[in-house]
């Protein structure tokens, strides 16, 4: 039989790897030998049987708990938008083609207007810029 310190040995081991690695697979392992060593406290068993039960309760752990904990761990309070041309503004018609935010782009729907007049950008899709006249 395992002493139950050693086996919380073995868990604390087991969550500094995942705390270094952060693939959440360790920290079941970690559980695992956590709760068999507190079952050890009351329960004599071998140490064949701690490893077993160890490694069984991990893999229940790691296929009922991975992804509740990998959602909670990974989600995002705020999105994150780093296309700053896919924006409304205001642009210009210059040589053609509407400036905006510093960037010449074709449209279709400027046919018609003329050099210098301003017009309302609803967004950047296919390297082409939607206007509003």
């Amino acid at each position: 039989m395992l002493d139950p310190i050693n086996l919380f040995i073995i868990a604390a081991i087991c969550l500094a790897f995942e705390l270094m690695i952060a693939n959440f697979i360790l920290i079941f392992f970690g559980l695992g030998f956590f709760i068999v060593g507190i079952l050890s406290f009351f329960i004599k068993i071998s140490w064949e049987w701690q490893m077993l039960i160890a490694f069984v309760l991990s893999l229940v752990l790691m296929f009922v708990l991975k992804k509740p904990f990998k959602r909670w761990f990974h989600r995002y309070s705020e999105e994150i938008k780093d296309n700053y041309f896919d924006e409304e503004g205001v642009g210009e018609i210059k040589n053609g083609m509407v400036y905006y935010k510093g960037t010449f782009w074709q449209s279709d729907d400027i046919a018609g207007l003329e050099e210098g007049a301003k017009v309302e950008v609803l967004g950047v899709k296919d390297s082409k810029i939607k206007i509003k006249r």
